[in-house]
């Protein structure tokens, strides 16, 4: 009785091993077609294509389109906040964690180049799908709920000035996406790296106290 159960336990988790396989490997497929496609311009065969999967399979792991672009984009931002994390767990105090915040961000446009054009993708839903706006108000909320955290550390710690923290955050993430968002569109409107280093020296000197400025 005991070896039937052990047998059923590790058949169950093979079979769930496999199904996170599959829907891992589908939304890889969906983050590589939505990039070359757009939001509006694929189908669930080319996701089946792409994949090697069947578009029957697809179906059986995403109820439909949109489920499938939702899970697609709460994948890249759970990667992209595992690998924020792994990067601030390098960090020392809040001045080193916050440039390695606003790094990371703005070294996503050469490390995933794609991104961008997706998330621009799903920007559009907005008005028109709820729970795509409520996915992107997630997304924007841990930006600066990420941001906040660092600040705050740094106020209490007496590294970064006195300052309104929900603020503030809400201005660094507005310079960094801001800028990326405009390269992105148009990648000859500026020197890239030359405006990051620029936008990276403003942040600091609006909150840095006078003792780290130097």
């Amino acid at each position: 009785m005991v070896m039937k159960k052990q047998g059923k336990e590790t058949e169950d988790r093979k079979s769930n091993d496999i199904s996170e396989m599959r829907r891992a490997q589908l939304i890889r497929a969906a983050y590589k077609v939505v990039s070359r496609k757009g939001y509006y311009n694929f189908t669930i065969k080319d996701i089946a294509k792409e994949s090697g999967l069947s578009s029957g399979l697809v179906h059986y792991y995403f109820k439909d389109k949109q489920d499938l672009l939702l899970n697609l984009l709460k994948e890249i931002n759970a990667n992209i906040k595992s690998y924020l994390h792994m990067q601030l767990e390098k960090s020392g105090d809040p001045v080193e964690k916050l440039t390695a915040y606003i790094d990371q961000a703005f070294g996503l446009v050469e490390k995933e180049p794609d991104y961008f054009h997706v998330l621009i993708d799903f920007w559009t839903q907005v008005n028109r799908n709820q729970r795509m706006r409520q996915a992107n108000i997630r997304l924007f909320q841990s930006y600066r709920d990420e941001c906040a955290m660092i600040l705050k550390e740094g106020v209490e710690n007496g590294f970064f000035n006195d300052i309104d923290i929900n603020y503030t955050a809400t201005i660094i993430v507005s310079l960094v996406q801001g800028t990326i968002i405009q390269y992105v569109i148009d990648n000859t409107a500026f020197d890239y790296r030359r405006y990051v280093d620029m936008v990276k020296s403003q942040i600091f000197s609006m909150i840095l106290k006078a003792r780290e400025k130097s």
